[in-house]
């Protein structure tokens, strides 16, 4: 699969979320759907065994140790345009992603240009990107760090969930 930006099965996060709730009492898997919009995640950023990891895109602009601020050029400077949230990264299986097709007729012009460049930026930060996500995944797994911990999805919890995931069967 290409590296790209991707819609998530709104079914599938609610899925995760569930399934965090009931084991620890809160979710951190990322909401999805806004009341204008729908966020999407960015990958492969990191695989393990035959799973593999999307980083959601945010507009959290604040530089922190487990996240990539994504930065565009607007009027020959570079600005920060949101950024990678690693510790928020989840699994997610090829059936449940929608490509974001950049040309789409939502998208005013503005936005399709603020799009291309963010991609373009992504692009740029993707070896940086998968080192981030590998890291970061090490030192939840590793536990050490509990505001971290506190922070960050339950990445081995969300492995067992979708490798468990089956969607629902659309009803006729």
């Amino acid at each position: 699969m290409k590296i790209s930006f991707y819609y998530v099965d709104e079914d599938y996060i609610n899925y995760l979320k569930e399934v965090e709730i009931n084991s620890r009492g809160f979710t951190t898997v990322p909401n999805v759907r806004y009341a204008n919009s729908s966020k999407f995640v960015y990958g492969v950023v990191l695989k393990i065994d035959d799973i593999d990891y999307y980083v959601p895109i945010s507009s959290y602009k604040k530089s922190q140790e487990d996240n990539i601020i994504i930065k565009i050029e607007d009027h020959k400077k570079l600005v920060a345009r949101g950024s990678m949230r690693f510790n928020f990264m989840i699994p997610i299986p090829k059936q449940c992603l929608i490509p974001v097709d950049f040309k789409d007729s939502m998208f005013t012009e503005q936005e399709k240009v603020m799009l291309q460049k963010e991609y373009k930026a992504c692009k740029k930060l993707l070896v940086q990107a998968q080192k981030r996500a590998k890291k970061t995944y090490d030192k939840v797994l590793a536990g050490l760090d509990t505001e971290l911990l506190k922070n960050s999805c339950d990445f081995k919890l969300l492995e067992e969930a979708c490798k468990n995931y089956s969607p629902k069967k659309e009803e006729k």
